[in-house]
C-alpha cells in the first residue's frame, strides 16, 4: 500500500526537479537592475522637489505663519 502511494509521488517530484525553474523564479538579471537606478533616483529627487515646493507654497499661504508672528 505504501509502495503504490510512494511511486506517483515519486514520479511528480522528479518531474518537478528535471523541468527546471518557472520564469518567475529564475535569478534576475543583475546588470539589468543597476542601468535602472539613475532613471528610479532621477524620479524619486524630482517626486521629492515636487512635494517639497507645494508644502513649501501652502505653508507660505496658509494663515499660521502669521498668527504666530
Amino acid at each position: 500500500m505504501r509502495l503504490l502511494l510512494s511511486l506517483p509521488v515519486l514520479v511528480v517530484v522528479l518531474s518537478m526537479v528535471l523541468e527546471g525553474p518557472a520564469p518567475a523564479q529564475a535569478a534576475p538579471d543583475f546588470s539589468g537592475t543597476l542601468e535602472g537606478i539613475p532613471d528610479k533616483l532621477k524620479e524619486f529627487g524630482s517626486t521629492l522637489e515636487n512635494k517639497a515646493k507645494k508644502l513649501y507654497d501652502r505653508i507660505k499661504e496658509s494663515d499660521f505663519t502669521t498668527k504666530t508672528r
